[in-house]
């Protein structure tokens, strides 16, 4: 009998000492589900749960801040564990492309809220610190419980169901979280008099479901910003406008449509102007970088050049006594619009780092402009004339700033215009002042092997 007891002391012992271990090991922060995108929703089936879905790009800061900061905290994952199935997804691998594509994300990080039948049910893009996040959660809780989904509605759109009060409700659905029906928007504004655009909903319902700038209600919105512009509808209306003349761009080089990139650009210039008169010159230079980040993304390099060139020799011939100007009068007026911020967020690292960056803003600009365009021609341009001529802007980068991302430039420019010994000596400046920030260096690393063994 004592043989028994004592065995069932050692195993009672033994279990609590497993549990208490297991509850040692357990993370207190948000556990992340691992399998494909169908069995995440699955698993959310199964459970009766939403899925909380973090897209992040590996170069994306906030992301990491976000991963760093509020997945390990112990009340977020508290809140997130037992209210979502939580999933993280790299945007630009794997199933990831397909994801983001498909809920149309186009921001980083981006925290989409999905039914367990795939319907979006809020999405917040950005990260807006531990509080952010968890009132973030609660809205797509909210969200989670109101009747109508998605599905069910793009259902009864395409069966064609059009009278006014369903538009509206669809399209204010829509707008919530982000996936905009120009479609629909066309025909709820055929449907609705003119006269009531001007409603307060009507006003929201343009402003969220806006996709192109060849659409009326870009007009529409046009018309009503310089008056609405200081008002709190001014900052939605200013981000609508712009998206939709952003969207038309990135359609004109889909299709290398130049046709399209003209009605773009004309369109571009007409909302500059409703934010503010602007002078011709400032006009031109607007359109000429547009056309240039056209053929460039159209990998059209003939048409490229004059215009990368054009710049580059703007940049190149800035004189230092006006970057320096610049750069005080910059950091002058930043100073002046944070004055009222309270000392919480001035004392913050962010902010430290953030006013940090806007001592040189014109500095930065140049250096980061001259530094682009060379790696540019690095990438595109095989002729050793270009070749050449880009290795003068990144010098000339490195003479405003010295940092590991422009010698990497530099260095990989010496390497393909076969001066091997000192690309080599280059890049390895670049490792040790990586490595001398206490950042990786993998990637300058690796191409300075890649330098070695050429």
């Amino acid at each position: 009998m004592k043989t028994v007891l004592l065995w069932l002391s050692l195993c009672l012992a033994l279990t609590a000492t497993v549990a208490a271990t297991a509850r040692a090991e357990d993370p207190t922060g948000i556990k992340f589900f691992t399998g494909s995108w169908k069995e995440v929703l699955a698993e959310a089936k199964r459970q009766n749960k939403p899925v909380f879905v973090d897209i992040y790009t590996t170069w994306c800061g906030p992301c990491k801040l976000m991963a760093k900061e509020a997945f390990p905290n112990p009340k977020v994952g508290e809140k997130f564990n037992t209210s979502f199935i939580s999933y993280q997804i790299d945007a630009e691998k794997g199933e990831g492309i397909d994801v983001a594509k498909k809920y149309a994300v186009d921001a980083y990080p981006t925290s989409l809220y999905v039914s367990a039948s795939g319907d979006l049910i809020h999405r917040a893009v950005g990260y807006g610190g531990i509080k952010g996040m968890m009132d973030e959660a609660e809205k797509a809780l909210l969200s989670s419980k109101e009747s109508g989904s998605i599905s069910e509605l793009d259902k009864q759109f395409a069966d064609g169901k059009r009278d006014t009060d369903f538009l509206a409700t669809y399209l204010q659905k829509r707008a919530k979280i982000g996936m905009p029906n120009s479609e629909a928007l066309d025909v709820y504004l055929k449907a609705v008099p003119e006269s009531d655009w001007s409603s307060d909903r009507n006003v929201d319902i343009i402003i969220g479901n806006l996709t192109s700038a060849n659409a009326k209600g870009f007009d529409f919105l046009l018309g009503r910003l310089p008056s609405a512009r200081m008002s709190p509808a001014g900052r939605p209306m200013m981000m609508a406008l712009q998206k939709a003349t952003q969207n038309d761009f990135r359609q004109a080089v889909q299709r290398k449509d130049e046709a399209l990139l003209d009605q773009t650009i004309q369109h571009n210039a007409a909302f500059m102007n409703a934010m503010r008169p602007q002078p011709e010159a400032m006009l031109k230079q607007a359109a000429d970088s547009q056309r240039m980040r056209f053929y460039q993304q159209t990998k059209n390099y003939d048409k490229y050049r004059p215009f990368a060139v054009a710049e580059a020799t703007k940049l190149m011939n800035t004189p230092a006594d006006s970057v320096k100007l610049r750069d005080e009068l910059n950091y002058k007026r930043f100073q002046q619009q944070t004055a009222m911020m309270p000392d919480s967020v001035k004392n913050s690292d962010n902010f430290k780092k953030y006013a940090a960056s806007m001592q040189n803003a014109e500095t930065e600009r140049i250096a980061m402009g001259l530094n682009n365009l060379a790696w540019t021609y690095y990438e595109n341009m095989p002729d050793k004339q270009d070749l050449t001529q880009a290795l003068t802007w990144s010098a000339k980068s490195l003479d405003y700033k010295r940092v590991p991302m422009y010698l990497d430039t530099y260095a990989h420019l010496l390497a393909k215009l076969g001066r091997k010994a000192e690309a080599i000596k280059i890049e390895q400046e670049a490792v040790d002042k990586t490595k001398a920030a206490g950042d990786d260096a993998a990637d300058y690393e690796k191409g300075l092997a890649e330098m070695k063994q050429k």
